[in-house]
Formats: C-alpha cells, structure tokens, sequence
C-alpha cells in the first residue's frame, strides 16, 4: 500500500533532490490529525476570507510586493485555471506560449477559448534543444495581427529555470490592452528575502501564479495566485473563479503548512536565502572541472534548476538511473540528454556534497559518446486543425502512434515529467511528431496520453 512505501521512503537514504521544496526537513509542526477540521468557529473560511486566512494572504502579498495574495490548496493548476477566466472578457482570445503546461490547455478548453500560440525561442544543447525565453518581437507581431486576443499567458521560469523579459513582455501586452499571465510556478522563491530574482508580480504581469510547494518549504498543493497592483482585473472576479475550481473543503492541514511556511520566511529567509544562493554558487564553481557531464547555466536561468547535461555520453534517463540506483540520489525528471535536480533553500550541505561526489565519479566513467544521441532532440512544432472544444468532444478512437500519421488528436500526449503537450486535442499529427513520440520513448521517458491500444485520435 501507498502508506507503507512512502513510510520506507521517508526513513531511506535517498536524498530528494526533487519537489517539495520542504525537502523532507522536519518543521515543528501538529500531528496532522490533531489539526484535520473543518470550517468550525474561529478557524475562518478560504472562500470567505476574514480572519486568520486573510491575515495569512496579506503576510504573503507583502512578502511578494502584490497587492493580493490568494491562498490556493489544489496546486497551480487551480490559480492557472482561474485566471484564465478572471482575465478574459466575453469573445476575447488567448495567446498561449506553447510550452505551457497542459493545464493552460485545460483553461482554454473549459472557457471555450479560441487559441493563438507563440513559441519560445530555442536553446541548443549537446543532448538536444531546451525551451527558452519569448521574444518581445514576436508577441508584438502576433498581437498586432491578432486585435480580438484579451491574455497573454506563459511560462518563466520554465522547468528548466529560464527567465523570460517580463517587464518588456508586459509592457507590449498592455500597450496593445492584452492582459497578462505568467505561470511563475517554479519560481515561488522569486522575490523574497532577498532573492535574485524578481517576481513577476512586481515587472509588469496582471496575474502571476506561483507553486509554494515547488521551490519553498510547504506542502505539496499549496500554491498563491498573485494580483498585481496594477492590474484593471477585479479582486471579486478572481474570487469568483476561486470560488468555482477550488474545493469546497479546503485542507486545514495544507493551509497550516503554508502559514509555517510564512512564518519561517518571515523570520529567517534573508539569512536562508543568502545561504542557500552562495551555496549553489559554490556548486556551480566545482562543477566547472567536469570533462564530460556538463552543468548547464545561462544568464537568463534561475541557477536553483540544476540541469545536467548528458553532452552526448549519457541519455538523460540513463544518467537519471545511475544517480538513483547507485547513489540514492532522486532527480525531479529526465528529458532527452539532461536531467533536472531542484533545489531549494532547504537542501543541506551533506546533498550538495553527495551529488557532487556522484558527477565526478560518473564523469570519470566517461568514454565515447552515442551515436545515436547526434540527432536533435527538441518539441516539434504543431498546427491546429480543430479547436480544443471540437476535438474532445467528437468522436474518437485510438490508433498506433506510427498508424496515426495526418491524424487529428483527440488528447493530450506529453512526457510528465514537465507535462508541456506534444500534441493538445485539435492539432495534426505530423511525422515529425510521431518520430519524437517514439524517440522520447526509445530514451524511456514517461511518455501520457497514449495506451496499449495506442493513441487517441479524432474519427
């Protein structure tokens, strides 16, 4: 049962370098049935907020420079899905970055949105291309071609850590009136105490959502969707869709965990902050004498996503492997020719060192690299044939990927790890994409959306 493999996990000594943020550090914090209520007296109502939780909303609007703070339970996707529908007014469009996870494309579906994309530029690696920042020229081209789009939503950072312009971005929105949202959930550390990095909440974006769970000590599924102070988009119509995608028992428990998380920041963050940053500078330093494994940094990345880079000798997932079976070391996901290690304020000098120790002794492993790996590996682009609504709700069947050839999706397929689609609902299914579907998994990445009968396609 799930209960006893997590209670083995919890006592093992595989260090996490993967989300929660907390990174399995103990807080002083209640038994969690001790504190598992429901909306009694004094303990204040999450779609109501009066008491204790709005006072817990305005410590975290302050920390961020937001004008608002909305405590969520369900995770980013809930923020992501209401904003979508707080930013968008009757027959507006949205202009969604393509990278975007997939439940942007849920937002679209359920407000039965018509969709523009942008793509990121491309950053080219030994082990393939990585999404990277939006170009402010072309979000101006598409929105001065395109009048009836109302948002603008894209990722930064981005799983990989890379930080789009989002003061120019959102000062080209706003000049053509195109509100803006940036799924900032990776970057919950942006902006406080300290940090490097600013939120995007105070550059410019109407709408910022941030996952507290990712990059912070909390629970996971605790997240903040942040209003700017700016922002022409009404407090009561943010609350409304609050209201409707977040559950009607909201999680005391989840709830504590992020007013400790709060409070920790409060008092400690500057001094955890500073620590941490010279901690992964550090770590980048030593890395620098690798010969053959590479850690992957640009100046436009958040240097907290460790990106390791395979550089041809190793797949991601096989490097993936080795940290995990021989050093207990569990990375956030493996993509073509890199993985991911996330850290947070709360990792320990004793990771740091083991993580270390691991790259250079596999580094030293090294000899030739794969021929097979020389081909590019990157997210092809897509066409849209139907609209989102149109595919999900036709009739459907399923067919092998190489059989679904000039096919139109029915779903999603995305590796999950990151969960950026493939394919959304609507769009073609090309011979480029069928032949990154079955690379991806050829490379044994965790490839959803398609089952044993193949995948789901529009009859």
């Amino acid at each position: 049962m799930i209960d006893k493999s997590l209670e083995a996990y919890g006592k093992s000594d595989i260090y996490p370098f993967h989300m929660p943020g907390h990174k399995r550090r103990e807080f002083d914090f209640e038994n969690p049935y001790h504190i598992d209520i429901t909306e009694i007296t004094g303990f204040d109502n999450l779609h109501n907020p009066t008491g204790q939780l709005q006072e817990l909303e305005e410590h975290w609007a302050k920390l961020y420079g937001a004008k608002k703070a909305y405590l969520m339970i369900n995770g980013s996707t809930g923020g992501i899905l209401s904003a979508i529908f707080a930013a968008l007014e009757e027959d507006e469009e949205l202009l969604l970055a393509r990278n975007c996870h997939k439940s942007a494309y849920n937002g679209a579906y359920l407000k039965d949105v018509n969709l523009h994309f942008i793509y990121p530029d491309l950053i080219k690696t030994e082990g393939g291309s990585i999404s990277g920042e939006i170009s402010p020229k072309n979000l101006e081209k598409i929105l001065k071609d395109n009048p009836n789009i109302g948002a603008f939503l894209f990722t930064s950072p981005t799983y990989e850590g890379i930080i789009s312009n989002i003061e120019e971005l959102s000062n080209i929105a706003h000049s053509y009136g195109v509100k803006v949202i940036v799924d900032a959930a990776h970057g919950a550390h942006f902006g406080l105490c300290g940090s490097s990095y600013e939120n995007p909440v105070t550059m410019g974006a109407d709408l910022v959502v941030v996952s507290l769970h990712k990059t912070l000590p909390a629970f996971t599924s605790t997240a903040m969707l942040l209003q700017s102070h700016t922002t022409k988009i009404k407090e009561e119509k943010i609350r409304f869709y609050l209201d409707c995608f977040e559950t009607s028992s909201p999680s005391y428990i989840l709830m504590a965990s992020a007013a400790k998380c709060c409070e920790y920041l409060e008092k400690n963050g500057k001094r955890e902050v500073s620590s941490y940053e010279k901690k992964i500078d550090k770590f980048y330093e030593d890395c620098e004498s690798l010969s053959k494994l590479k850690l992957l940094q640009w100046d436009n990345k958040d240097k907290g996503k460790l990106v390791i880079s395979g550089e041809g000798y190793l797949l991601g997932s096989e490097l993936f492997s080795i940290l995990r079976d021989e050093y207990q070391l569990e990375l956030e996901m493996a993509a073509g020719g890199y993985c991911i290690a996330m850290t947070s304020m709360m990792d320990t000098d004793e990771g740091f060192k083991r993580l270390k120790k691991a790259l250079f002794e596999i580094d030293g492993t090294l000899k030739t690299k794969k021929k097979e790996d020389e081909k590019e590996f990157r997210y092809p682009k897509s066409t849209q044939v139907l609209s989102l609504k149109e595919a999900v709700e036709g009739k459907k069947t399923r067919r092998p990927v190489e059989s679904a050839l000039n096919c139109i999706a029915a779903g999603f397929v995305d590796f999950y790890p990151p969960g950026i689609p493939i394919l959304a609902p609507g769009e073609l299914i090309t011979e480029e994409i069928v032949k990154f579907i079955m690379d991806g998994m050829e490379r044994n990445l965790n490839v959803e959306g398609i089952s044993s009968k193949g995948i789901l396609i529009v009859e």
